[in-house]
């Protein structure tokens, strides 16, 4: 996925969501809720997540260095991985305190047609920061020939999209939720529902929190392309005359778009030098085409490289 699909993913929830807030923590002091209080916190917390997801695609961008050869591509699943520990921490955190308290303090609600105004208009912002969102991934999905979201939502290499769709899905579970504990609490003029609706949005936030983090930690640690695009890197190197197997491959992605593919591949037999060169660099030339911005190593092993040393070496004594 492009990187500036991501940008727009994350540019479209970041403005949603920073109105949303400011709506829903002055409904919410009004209205004396808190679960429309939690609501806010959530808002809050996924403004911050959306400018850090953003400063994290920024500084992946960086060229690469002496200290980091492969570039900064990683850095971007570093700062998907501390989203989601600002989510578990402050939205989370923060959401069953104010259930809790307001669980052992109830208090009636107030300005119940403000509340449901913020709430429609959170609803609104938040399914069309979800639609931009859903159709990057489901790019990916036609670019990765992946058939089902449960099988994308696990593949995705892209952490910003990933992070942004478990958010909006999650902010429209936590809106419906919180609307129906205010009403719950309003109708049966019992502050106790109010105070529950909080509980299960934090509970929410927090069970997201450690699924993203699960998911972004196997990225940060280095994590394998998918299995579809494994078929494309083995169908790319074995459309080469020259190889007869493919010995061992491994690939890491270094980014949501880059990757390093190593490769151990056994030639023909009686190739020259040159032949074997010139088959490694179409070899590299194919890879490059499943993955344009792929790093990639590739070995001649097994027989044909003890044939191509002893050419070599004949060709060495004869000049000699």
């Amino acid at each position: 996925m492009a990187q500036s699909g991501s940008k727009k993913v994350v540019y479209a929830a970041l403005v949603g969501n920073l109105a949303i807030a400011i709506f829903k923590i002055i409904a919410a002091i009004l209205g004396n809720s808190s679960a429309m209080l939690a609501e806010g916190y959530h808002s809050l917390s996924d403004t911050i997540n959306q400018v850090l997801l953003l400063i994290g695609i920024h500084k992946s961008t960086k060229r690469p260095d002496n200290k980091h050869p492969y570039g900064y591509g990683k850095v971007q699943f570093f700062y998907a991985f501390l989203v989601a520990v600002l989510i578990f921490s402050i939205a989370g955190v923060l959401s069953l305190r104010e259930g809790i308290h307001k669980l052992l303090n109830p208090e009636p609600l107030h300005n119940l047609t403000l509340i449901f105004i913020a709430l429609a208009i959170a609803f609104v912002f938040e399914s069309y920061a979800l639609y931009i969102a859903y159709k990057e991934l489901r790019e990916e999905m036609k670019e990765e020939n992946i058939p089902t979201l449960y099988q994308a939502i696990k593949e995705s290499k892209d952490p910003t999209v990933l992070t942004v769709v478990f958010e909006d899905s999650l902010a429209l579970l936590s809106i419906i939720i919180a609307s129906l504990s205010i009403a719950a609490a309003y109708f049966l003029n019992n502050p106790i529902y109010d105070a529950i609706g909080s509980l299960v949005i934090g509970t929410l936030l927090m069970v997201f929190a450690v699924l993203l983090a699960y998911e972004t930690k196997k990225l940060l640690i280095g994590e394998s392309v998918t299995d579809n695009k494994k078929q494309e890197i083995i169908r790319a190197i074995s459309s080469i005359p020259q190889v007869n197997d493919i010995l061992d491959l491994r690939t890491m992605h270094l980014g949501p778009e880059q990757v390093i593919i190593t490769t151990e591949v056994n030639l023909n037999q009686h190739l020259t030098t040159k032949q074997v060169e010139k088959a490694i660099d179409n070899i590299e030339h194919n890879l490059k085409k499943v993955f344009p911005k792929s790093i990639c190593y590739i070995e001649a092993g097994g027989k044909v490289a003890c044939e191509s040393i002893k050419d070599v070496q004949k060709r060495t004594k004869r000049k000699k």
